[in-house]
């Protein structure tokens, strides 16, 4: 199989380690949105892509939140260009012995496997490794990427995509063990951070952290704790929140590495319980994070507070990774008034 002038290389590689996690340490989020990798040309695989590279432009059409049906178009043409350009190129990588090539859509939140059919869902904790492999020539003689290879490995598969030209995956190559053990983190029921709620993986969690949220604020030491007025949770609502409570919940939304569960999504639907919007800028940088339940608070409580939808984005983006009744209760709750806690069999706090 012949390579491009210059031949391949391999840009970067990082194993996931696997057992307890011991440290933690602020990362920078994920800075990709949607990565389409597909089969390699020719094969039985990538003509099925090509055949469905318009589903496709659909399915990452909902990583974009601006005009959709500009989206919708844009993305199904980038996935069909993508395909014809892997099918023009001349030069091949050779994929490592034992891995299976399939469609992949690498996300914030993980790797979405056969996305535009019945996808496989990986989150970060499932994937143990991640490589890159170029092949590059010479133009103009500067160095010029012809197309990328990534190679993903979990504890049962080795999954290979490519994708032509370069693909923006540095930043996963270099924190994917940190955004394993991030995402992998229970959620807290408490700001502090020492009450483990749930991971939102292996039960729903949206309904008891709007419950958690409620007690909080009805209880005179969680009142105390965010300096809310007196008068109830409907008062405290209704009112700006207190300069107090905008730096209580700002410390929770940068997230706390010595407690033991994530305050940041019960923190999140506290800022847009309260009308904090002079934390809109926190809670759209969690909007990336590669924790599913953080990134779905923090969009769901940036669009209650009035953020732009084509920067905070939607819970559709994430809806994979999520439970369907976390994702619909989310919804409810940004298009909800602001008493509006959705308790079960409860229409207001």
């Amino acid at each position: 199989m012949p390579r491009a002038s210059g031949g391949a290389r391999r840009r970067g590689s990082l194993e996931s380690l696997s057992g307890v996690v011991t440290v933690l340490r602020k990362l920078p989020p994920p800075d990709f949105r949607y990565v389409w990798l597909h089969p390699e040309p020719g094969s039985t695989g990538a003509l099925a892509a090509a055949g469905t590279a318009g589903l496709a432009g659909v399915s990452a059409a909902m990583w974009s939140a601006g005009s959709q049906a500009l989206s919708l178009g844009l993305m199904a043409m980038g996935s069909a260009l993508g395909v014809l350009a892997l099918a023009r190129a001349e030069q091949r990588l050779r994929v490592q012995r034992g891995a299976r090539e399939v469609t992949m859509a690498v996300v914030p939140w993980g790797i979405l496997v056969n996305p535009d059919t019945e996808p496989r869902v990986l989150r970060w904790p499932a994937v143990k490794r991640v490589s890159v492999d170029v092949s590059h020539t010479m133009r103009g003689g500067t160095p010029a990427v012809v197309s990328s290879l990534v190679t993903v490995h979990t504890a049962r598969d080795v999954l290979a995509g490519r994708a032509a030209g370069a693909v923006d995956l540095e930043r996963l190559l270099a924190n994917l063990e940190g955004y394993a053990q991030e995402a992998a983190r229970p959620v807290a029921g408490d700001i502090e951070g020492m009450t483990v709620l749930g991971d939102g993986v292996t039960e729903p969690i949206a309904s008891a952290l709007l419950q958690a949220a409620d007690g909080v604020c009805a209880t005179s030491r969680g009142a105390a704790q965010l300096a809310l007025p007196g008068g109830g949770y409907r008062t405290a609502a209704a009112r700006a929140a207190a300069p107090e409570t905008i730096a209580v919940l700002r410390s929770a939304l940068s997230w706390s590495y010595d407690c033991p569960a994530d305050p940041r999504p019960l923190a999140a639907i506290l800022a847009g319980a309260l009308g904090a919007t002079e934390l809109v800028p926190e809670l759209l940088r969690l909007a990336s994070s590669p924790h599913p339940v953080v990134a779905a608070f923090g969009k769901a409580a940036a669009l209650r507070l009035g953020a732009p939808p084509n920067r905070a984005g939607s819970l559709d983006e994430v809806e994979a990774f999520l439970f369907e009744e976390d994702v619909e209760i989310g919804k409810r709750w940004i298009a909800s008034g602001p008493t509006l806690c959705l308790r079960p069999r409860a229409e207001a706090c």
